[in-house]
């Protein structure tokens, strides 16, 4: 079967599969999704997002939104203790854990659909009840978590973190998403609990379902969630609008024997019509061994082990980086490398095998996730979340649509001097 059968194919069933799909919202605003599993499918899944991260954080509490992430598993109303609180969780067999972000805060379950009814209601009584108690406790302990990504000489070793400091200086984008230590020190019981309010409330949060009957999925969310009753409305943010012109190149000191090295390209942010053309040239760049980068630097000039590309999008602005770590000989080598490979896309159109080979690697991965209850909730909740596009066909059809022109034309816009900041995190300039 060549390539157009099986991208043919996948369409096909990714329609299917997302024609099934069950979206509606409750009166109190909480937005929801249900995504079915095939029957035999004892799995399910439940991910609730919250609109707010470390963007909305003043600078004087940056952090509290991770540090309230960590508070809510301190108890509940029935479960008033952390060990309680995770022992019910855990006796139900599944995964319990969150996560927090420069725009959102994530809360998931996952575990046996038999167990749904169950789970479900302990999920909203983790969620609508907390105790948020032992405040110091928790604070030692993402203490601890900040220390273990600081170097000896107390210095980051996050490259995003680096690298939005220079891109946006003035914003609450360039605050480290778990804080700092004095920013950490000055958060109070009242300060958690008024971020709480006014964070998270149902119409500043969405609810995906994956696995399950939808009935009563619907139900038990109506059940749990319908008497959430909030009155503050979702965070409105002004988009992001970078005080930044590259070419910038900076040097952060760190025992390594190697260099971080990552390089960052200023592109348009969540929602933007190009998202899908961004992902396949990360793709193109550094996607399996036949990918540009990966073969020429890695494969043919042994100049690195390993190197990435990804995509980063937040609301008004987003950022195309290419990752590596490289010894101090490389550097120059590496960096002339990969600006031929840059230059080589701004002025040839990828050839069309080489492009319809990595539009199915993307659309395979989108058929691969309806088998991948966490990955299908969490593009669920993020798409209800952010208003873009969630159906995983659509998201297919788009990246089949681009072509060669399309590809050339967007690695022009934004491989260019102007929106370009790199830095190197190592020993020695």
């Amino acid at each position: 079967m060549n390539g157009n059968h099986v991208v043919t194919s996948s369409l096909n069933h990714l329609r299917e599969f997302d024609s099934k799909w069950n979206r509606w919202s409750l009166p109190n605003g909480l937005k929801c999704l249900h995504v079915p599993l095939p029957e035999n499918d004892p799995r399910y899944q439940i991910t609730l997002l919250f609109g707010t991260g470390s963007r909305d954080e003043p600078q004087n509490i940056s952090g509290i939104s991770h540090l309230l992430e960590h508070m809510m598993f301190r108890g509940s109303a029935k479960f008033p203790t952390f060990s309680e609180l995770s022992v019910a969780f855990e006796s139900l067999g599944g995964e319990w854990n969150a996560a927090t972000g420069h725009e959102y805060t994530e809360f998931f379950y996952s575990g046996p659909s038999g167990l749904l009814e169950d789970s479900m209601a302990l999920f909203a009584d983790f969620i609508l009840r907390p105790t948020l108690q032992d405040l110091e406790t928790e604070r030692r302990i993402v203490q601890r978590e900040l220390e273990g990504e600081l170097n000896e000489n107390g210095v980051s070793t996050d490259l995003d973190y680096h690298i939005a400091n220079r891109i946006w200086p003035k914003n609450s984008m360039s605050q480290p998403i778990i804080g700092t230590t004095s920013s950490l020190a000055a958060i109070k019981n009242k300060d958690i609990r008024t971020w709480l309010t006014q964070h998270y409330t149902s119409k500043n949060s969405v609810i995906c379902v994956v696995g399950g009957d939808s009935q009563k999925v619907k139900n038990l969310i109506l059940k749990n969630f319908g008497d959430w009753s909030t009155t503050t409305a979702p965070i409105k943010r002004a988009p992001l609008n970078p005080d930044f012109s590259g070419p910038q190149a900076f040097w952060v000191e760190n025992s390594d024997n190697e260099f971080q090295v990552q390089m960052s390209f200023l592109c348009e942010g969540t929602g933007s019509p190009k998202s899908s053309a961004y992902e396949l040239l990360t793709r193109v760049l550094a996607d399996g061994f036949s990918s540009r980068l990966t073969k020429r630097i890695r494969e043919e000039l042994g100049l690195v082990y390993d190197i990435s590309a990804n995509l980063h999008q937040y609301y008004g602005c987003g950022l195309l980086n290419l990752t590596a770590s490289v010894t101090s000989e490389n550097l120059r080598p590496f960096f002339a490398e990969v600006f031929q490979v840059l230059n080589d896309l701004k002025n040839t159109e990828v050839d069309m095998n080489e492009l319809e080979r990595h539009k199915l690697r993307a659309i395979t991965d989108l058929q691969l996730t309806t088998s991948e209850p966490a990955a299908l909730a969490w593009r669920g909740a993020w798409g209800l979340l952010s208003e873009t596009e969630l159906r995983l066909s659509v998201l297919a059809e788009q990246f089949n649509n681009v072509d060669p022109q399309e590809l050339r034309k967007i690695a022009s816009e934004i491989f260019i001097n102007k929106k370009l900041c790199v830095t190197a995190l190592g020993q020695g300039k």
